[in-house]
């Protein structure tokens, strides 16, 4: 969603600038600067063609199809998921039956029924005004490939109906774990004060509203507000890495290479390592590729560029 003029106004002026700012240019501790195992600046991998995505929101990448990406845009637009490849094209337009979409605002994948097997979740959580009594995640296993570019797949997903227990909130960041299949929402707040995580514990129950309980909040170092507003979320494949979007930067928290997945909920509290993000108008679209090896983000606005901050990993047909 648009933020309040006054927040709005300098996150342009940030894009203006190029929309990549140092940690030492905002008075950020040494340990938050870029990690040297990421490429120094994203690149632009393409430009998305489809003229109906026009306000993208959420990014993730498909898990059974290599070189794909679920696409939604912001609120206002149809119940629908657009599957792009990295040519820019959409391959597949995917329609959720019986779905009346509110605010959309991320989408992540989550480990599917059959080992092997993902889920697509589409994540109606964003409440400006915090007065929603409840929020909704919106679940289907991920579609074939179609034999026509653009044709229209129809799916049912299962709804997940969740309340805070602490009462309505706003957020734009949601992420799954892959091996747990526990969801996080992050909150959004613009008054740069941080992020609050809630928990929504597998294995989700689509038969009655769950109450999501306060699990922690992201240690965000002291920074200018847009480079602490969450607008995005993505867990890497292999569950050890969690990345947020905010509107002038990213971040990153990473497990300890001996924790289990289990423990990961302690990783909140830990300090992240800040990542340069692309000269975007307003970026709220952030995830992984498939094989962990970089992340990719695409803004808002029509013919959008997809953009790719690539790491020494070893890289794959898999992103």
């Amino acid at each position: 969603m648009v933020p309040p003029t006054r927040t709005f106004a300098v996150v342009s002026r940030l894009a203006l600038t190029g929309g990549m700012l140092s940690a030492a240019a905002c008075g950020l501790p040494a340990q938050t600067t870029q990690p040297q195992e990421y490429a120094d600046v994203p690149v632009a991998v393409t430009t998305l063609k489809d003229v109906r995505i026009d306000e993208a929101s959420g990014i993730v990448a498909s898990r059974r199809h290599p070189g794909h990406y679920y696409l939604h845009n912001d609120s206002g637009d149809e119940p629908r998921v657009f599957l792009i490849d990295r040519q820019g094209e959409t391959r597949a337009t995917i329609r959720l039956k019986g779905v009346r979409a509110v605010d959309c605002e991320d989408i992540a994948v989550a480990p599917g029924r059959d080992d092997g097997t993902f889920d697509v979740c589409l994540a109606d959580i964003g409440d400006n005004n915090a007065r929603h009594a409840n929020v909704r995640i919106y679940r289907f296993p991920e579609v074939a490939l179609p034999e026509r570019a653009r044709e229209t797949l129809v799916v049912e997903p299962l709804v997940y109906r969740l309340r805070y227990a602490e009462g309505p909130v706003n957020a734009e960041a949601f992420a799954v774990h892959p091996q747990t299949g526990d969801g996080y929402i992050f909150t959004k707040s613009y008054d740069g004060r941080g992020s609050a995580v809630y928990k929504l514990p597998a294995p989700w129950d689509a038969a009655r509203e769950t109450v999501l309980r306060k699990v922690g909040e992201l240690n965000l170092p002291p920074a200018l507000v847009p480079m602490r507003v969450v607008t995005g979320a993505d867990i890497r494949s292999d569950g050890q890495r969690l990345a947020i979007r905010c509107y002038g930067t990213g971040w990153e928290w990473r497990m300890a290479p001996d924790a289990a997945h289990t423990d990961f909920d302690q990783l909140f509290s830990a300090s992240p390592v800040q990542l340069t993000m692309p000269p975007e108008r307003q970026g709220e679209a952030l995830c992984y590729s498939a094989d962990g090896a970089a992340l990719l983000t695409v803004g808002e606005g029509r013919l959008p560029t997809l953009w790719e901050l690539r790491t020494a990993l070893p890289t794959g047909a898999g992103r």
